[in-house]
């Protein structure tokens, strides 16, 4: 699907088919064979192909082919959903049009251009929508970070509150194995997704740098957009160590839980020491006795039986006693 965007004001708005006006932003959705062909022809650039798109090296992700500069990014998709994922995304930025390329619909998609005027950079050229369009990706992933520190938190108190008398705490803490390993591996997603777009940022800046100078106009334009970008860069960082700090975190609740379902398992092997250790006086006698062996005077003796009941208790509960005292149990 190919949806262009015309600058509206001081916003942007939707190109109905057929319309003759020149789009400032093409964006391309699941595009097709046809429809790749028809935005290449238009603009005179080689899309790359989703394939292309996959790759992680650098220089298959960020490259220029004459005043064409090429970026790809990965980006959360389906945050809101019971099935976060991540794609790539691919920007184009030519000198007179921006063009997406994409195979999800990250939620800054949807929201940038309701929200263009709203901008710091207005969408009045193709790389004022490009940073508006970084600066709404660059608020989205900080939303899903505030999002996952508050369930982390949770969880982490969660583990460390005082159980109750009796409380048995196993499925618990299985739960929180799973909850605890899922957020940290979004963590670490959201933290490559910081990753590629804290290395399309510092592109972005060479090509700035190295762009030629012009009027007056332009040269506002140029320092606008570097100011801006300085703004995103220091974001991006920020955010970057906000990750490593959930990383650590994360790590932290994993050793924790861990260390707790040790504990666990420790004091239902004590238990059943215990109580082996308390039967093993009374099995000794009752096997003493239970042995038929003709001459044993005790077998003969009227008090025998209550006797040997008897000093079953009392090896019983000798030990308990013993290891109550020692605060073993």
């Amino acid at each position: 699907m190919i949806t262009a965007y015309a600058r509206d004001g001081e916003g942007l708005r939707a190109l109905p088919n057929g319309e003759a006006t020149a789009p400032i932003w093409i964006d391309l959705f699941q595009p097709d064979g046809d429809e790749l062909a028809l935005v290449s022809g238009r603009t005179g650039i080689d899309l790359p192909t989703r394939a292309d798109q996959e790759e992680i090296e650098p220089s298959s992700r960020l490259y220029t082919d004459g005043p064409t500069g090429f970026m790809t990014a990965t980006l959360p998709v389906g945050s809101d959903g019971p099935e976060p994922g991540f794609a790539p995304v691919t920007f184009v930025l030519t000198p007179n049009t921006l063009v997406t390329l994409r195979y999800a619909t990250p939620m800054p998609f949807q929201t940038y251009p309701d929200r263009a005027d709203q901008a710091p950079m207005p969408p009045d050229t193709p790389q004022g929508v490009l940073l508006g369009l970084i600066d709404e990706i660059v608020d989205r992933i900080a939303d899903l970070l505030e999002r996952t520190s508050g369930e982390i938190d949770q969880q982490s108190r969660a583990i460390f509150a005082q159980p109750r008398k009796g409380e048995v705490r196993s499925d618990d803490f299985e739960r929180a194995l799973t909850t605890i390993g899922g957020r940290a591996d979004y963590v670490s997603r959201l933290r490559a997704c910081l990753v590629s777009l804290e290395r399309m940022l510092g592109f972005l800046a060479q090509r700035l740098q190295s762009a030629a100078t012009g009027g007056s106009a332009d040269k506002a334009g140029r320092e606008a957009s570097r100011a801006a970008l300085k703004t995103q860069q220091r974001d991006v960082a920020a955010l970057t160590q906000h990750s490593d700090a959930l990383t650590q975190q994360t790590t932290l609740l994993l050793d924790a839980t861990l260390g707790l379902i040790n504990i666990e398992q420790a004091k239902i092997i004590k238990i059943f020491s215990v109580v082996a250790f308390v039967m093993l006086p009374p099995t000794l006698i009752a096997s003493i006795y239970g042995m038929n062996f003709e001459h044993m005077p005790e077998l003969g003796w009227r008090f025998g039986y209550p006797a040997a009941l008897g000093g079953m208790v009392v090896s019983a509960v000798l030990p308990y006693l013993y290891f109550k005292r020692k605060g073993w149990l």
